[in-house]
């Protein structure tokens, strides 16, 4: 879960959104900015997990303050680190799309294997579009050069 192979994301509005430019917020006190500038605006707010459906309608008020408790916590787990990384934001002073990370589950940075991190969440202004679902990828080892035969 969280993990995509390199599949084209959809050509919709919200997802050419999702791939415009981000900054990461990296300094802890930020971070704290970030949930304080969210809980002042809670209306509005369509919060998506990436590996479901998207949601039709943005989250009701109580909602929203409830999911935002969940994420500062889930954020907050690996505090004891020198910086946060886990979220990206569209604009920091007037945020209106931003990308929520497990901090456990990043991936890397540099993208070896191929494999694109969803977010944990996708919190917009723009009603999100659910991903495709994702083709299976066929493993092509030894056996399979040797026999023609592959394994899914």
């Amino acid at each position: 879960m969280g993990s995509a192979k390199m599949n084209a994301l959809p050509d919709t509005a919200f997802w050419r959104a999702y791939s415009g430019s981000f900054q990461g917020i990296l300094k802890w006190s930020d971070v704290d900015a970030f949930w304080a500038i969210l809980a002042k605006n809670p209306d509005g707010w369509f919060v998506f997990d990436p590996n479901f459906d998207a949601p039709e309608k943005p989250f009701e008020k109580a909602e929203f303050t409830s999911f935002l408790q969940e994420a500062e916590q889930i954020v907050n787990s690996c505090r004891e680190r020198s910086m946060s990384g886990a979220i990206y934001v569209d604009d920091m002073a007037e945020p209106t799309f931003a990308k929520i990370f497990d901090p456990v589950n990043m991936g890397s940075a540099c993208n070896v294997s191929g494999i694109r991190t969803l977010p944990r969440w996708v919190v917009s202004r723009m009603r999100p579009d659910s991903l495709p679902a994702i083709e299976p990828v066929a493993k092509v080892g030894l056996f399979a050069r040797l026999t023609g035969q592959t394994a899914i």
